[in-house]
């Protein structure tokens, strides 16, 4: 095929393009459709690419219909017509929020996941403010424990009023408290060699977890900050964590 001859165009093998064509048909059947389409062995066909204003784009120098309009013009005079794109990272900035805090009326920071676990959360500070989670229905509610898999439960922040508002704070205390207690209760059938941080009997329980709250980690997920109490008295400082 024909190549437009600027230094500054690259040109491409279709077999090697890795554009959407390729990624969608593989490339046997594109091999296929890419010579039904331009009369070519695969092979033989290269494409264009690094064409001014087109960025990602691959062109060909000829179309598959004599007549057809080009969609660019290699140096004000080559025409080129556009056969497929590279696909791009999608790049979504999340506006974040801020950390959500549990504090107790008595300036104690968190709440002890034992209490939580079971509805007992009347020492919250302005328990009955709307949870600061941002717009939306719902939410994930994202555990990743050192050696354990991912864990993710999904929350609705919407009451079931007939205005749909905000959750309340203490309400989003008590839902988050629950996906951290169903994580420990399913962690504590599961093997893990990484004693330091194991869950169920003999280890880390409910009755070690302080929710101290939450930091938003994407526009549709928040984990929750735990404080893990030691297991014995004399044992080693408490560890902080963001699951």
């Amino acid at each position: 095929m024909h190549n437009p001859h600027p230094a500054q165009y690259a040109r491409i093998p279709f077999t090697r393009s890795n554009g959407y064509l390729v990624r969608m048909f593989g490339h046997r059947d594109a091999a296929f459709f890419i010579e039904s389409l331009l009369k070519m062995n695969a092979p033989d066909v290269h494409l264009i690419g690094n064409v001014p204003g087109w960025h990602g784009a691959l062109m060909v120098s000829q179309p598959s219909v004599p007549g057809t309009h080009p969609d660019a013009l290699a140096n004000d005079e080559h025409p080129l017509w556009l056969l497929d794109f590279v696909p791009q990272p999608q790049v979504i900035v999340a506006h974040l929020r801020m950390p959500v805090f549990f504090v107790q009326n008595n300036g104690v920071i968190g709440l002890p996941l034992s209490r939580a676990a079971v509805g007992d959360t009347s020492s919250l500070r302005n328990a009955d403010r709307p949870a600061p989670l941002g717009g939306g229905h719902s939410t994930q509610i994202r555990i990743a424990w050192p050696g354990y898999e991912s864990w993710e439960r999904q929350i609705q922040i919407r009451d079931q009023t007939r205005h749909r508002n905000e959750i309340t704070l203490e309400r989003f205390a008590k839902l988050v408290a629950g996906v951290v207690d169903r994580f420990l209760a399913h962690g504590a059938m599961v093997v893990t060699r990484d004693s330091a941080w194991r869950v169920g009997n003999g280890a880390i329980t409910r009755n070690n977890v302080i929710i101290v709250g939450t930091v938003q980690v994407s526009a549709g997920g928040w984990m929750p900050i735990l404080q893990i109490l030691p297991l014995n008295p004399n044992g080693t400082p408490a560890h902080f964590y963001s699951s």
